[in-house]
């Protein structure tokens, strides 16, 4: 025996209450028909609830990178700037064209420090131009010193941060280890940073105890964004103490011996 379930008693949707509720949102838990289910991360929300930043928050961090200079650009402009005192001091010296080759290679860095998206690529080209001229007749040396900065430019032309600067799109893969690297709990991160600290200076000891405890504490896998690192914030505590124990075993009468 079966019941028929009147329309008026089925869910609808919260913004578009003449269609029926396909789902529920995660955050708020109002129902959504399928034109108002947005997915987020795999997870899905209301219209409203997708646009907030703790929902969101790649996307958000995204945007607080996306077209600003990261350290990378800062380091090829110092470079950069080398390579043009350099440009002036040889045509000073009458080499033309070994002025205009440097003076090329500048612009190629003023270039990138500006965001031309071309300048990306120049600057892997930049290095192995200047290695064919030290195998040409320049010396070994310059060849393989710069196909060591060829090396540099590669990794500066696959990193996250660098790709965001230049607004290239990356996955969502490697924008979750950017964000994780730089947002999630970097207290965690420090408590391990002052306990490997604390057997050289023992004054770090209880630092890193104190931000291991803070950071453990603020481990939430479930919060919106999630924060983790538990394991770091475990081990700058256990760094911590170890080192208080060798300070104390060991270092502290060793100095007062000496003393």
């Amino acid at each position: 025996m079966s019941a028929d379930v009147p329309p008026s008693a089925l869910a609808r949707c919260a913004t578009h209450p003449d269609e029926l509720a396909g789902a529920t949102c995660q955050r708020c838990g109002v129902f959504v028909c399928g034109a108002c289910t947005t997915w987020v991360m795999g997870a899905l929300y209301c219209p409203a609830c997708a646009a907030r930043p703790e929902v969101n928050y790649l996307e958000a961090f995204r945007l607080t990178l996306w077209g600003k200079r990261d350290s990378g650009a800062w380091l090829v402009a110092g470079c950069t700037l080398l390579v043009a005192l350099a440009a002036v001091v040889e045509l000073l010296e009458g080499r033309v064209l070994s002025s205009l080759e440097l003076l090329a290679t500048t612009a190629v860095g003023v270039c990138f420090f500006l965001g031309a998206r071309w300048a990306r690529i120049a600057l892997l080209l930049v290095p192995v131009y200047w290695a064919l001229q030290g195998v040409i007749g320049r010396g070994v040396h310059l060849a393989i010193g710069f196909g060591l900065l060829f090396l540099g430019a590669l990794q500066l032309f696959l990193d996250t941060r660098n790709r965001l600067f230049f607004r290239v799109d990356v996955s969502e893969r490697a924008l979750r280890h950017l964000w994780d690297l730089r947002v999630n709990n970097p207290l965690a991160r420090q408590a391990v940073s002052f306990g490997v600290s604390a057997f050289f200076v023992p004054l770090f000891a209880p630092i890193a105890i104190v931000c291991g405890f803070i950071a453990l504490r603020r481990v939430d896998l479930k919060a919106r964004p999630p924060i983790g690192r538990r394991g770091q914030a475990i081990a700058g505590i256990v760094l911590g103490l170890g080192a208080l124990v060798l300070w104390a075993l060991f270092g502290i009468p060793f100095v007062i011996v000496r003393g």
